[in-house]
């Protein structure tokens, strides 16, 4: 979808898209097809819960929100400045990369404490 619009934002393409179907535009169908299997290819934490980490900003890490939008700034052969759109549980909003966004809850901190959690108390059932 690189290159085809005038928007670099996927969730303004997404809107145009639904637009243009709702016109009557036939090609618009087509269009949103192809929108949805790249953003399900390059961004698939696009919509979701997701929690950022390893950025050089420590107060970031560790913060939770929505995932809103994406901005594939790089082209087809260049990711590395291609960005989420993060809004944060406050309000904020914040452009991060992909690399530094994770679904909530699979960090190395909340898998473990969930694991933890189920392992003790099935641990103190069989000892008691």
């Amino acid at each position: 979808f690189e290159g085809w619009g005038v928007t670099p934002s996927w969730r303004r393409a997404r809107e145009l898209c639904k637009r243009a179907i709702e016109l009557g535009d036939s090609q618009a169908v087509k269009n949103m097809q192809s929108l949805t299997v790249c953003i399900q290819a390059a961004a698939p934490l696009m919509d979701q819960r997701v929690e950022i980490h390893g950025t050089s900003r420590t107060d970031m890490n560790g913060k939770c929100g929505v995932a809103t939008d994406f901005h594939p700034m790089g082209g087809g052969h260049d990711r590395s400045q291609d960005r989420y759109v993060v809004q944060l549980d406050s309000g904020e909003a914040f452009k991060v990369k992909p690399a530094n966004v994770r679904a909530e809850g699979t960090g190395a901190g909340g898998s473990k404490a969930k694991s933890k959690g189920k392992k003790g108390k099935k641990g103190r059932g069989g000892r008691s």
